[in-house]
């Protein structure tokens, strides 16, 4: 079974996650899975949406995982977004500096609209 619920939209592949914690590693690791397969869904628009509205909270590894799948889309130059970023995962993202590397939203319209696809 998925942990992703992936749906396209305006050519941008919108990818929601279904747990409202990602803190298991085997969960982790079926995540990464599905994320190398992401970029293959998303090579064609080239746009890509990580919606984590459910997502309350995240281990560390998950972030590593979220860095692994943007690297690989700035290497197939897929504009990769995220949105839906509760405030306590906000704050490590900001501690760590990556509202600096990563494109993040409030949410899934403002996102599309970003993409122009709104």
């Amino acid at each position: 079974m998925s942990a992703l619920e992936i749906r396209k939209s305006n050519n941008v592949v919108v990818v929601a996650f279904k747990h409202s914690k990602v803190l298991d590693e085997m969960l982790i690791a079926e995540i990464g899975d599905e994320f190398s397969e992401l970029t293959q869904e998303a090579a064609a628009g080239k746009k890509l949406l990580l919606d984590f509205a459910k997502v309350e909270f995240m281990s560390s590894a998950m972030i590593g995982r979220i860095l692994i799948l943007q690297k690989q889309c700035m290497k197939d130059s897929i504009d990769l977004r995220l949105c839906g970023i509760c405030p306590n995962i906000m704050e490590i993202f900001k501690l760590m500096k990556l509202t600096k590397v990563l494109k993040i939203y409030d949410n899934v319209p403002g996102a599309m609209k970003a993409f122009g696809a709104a």
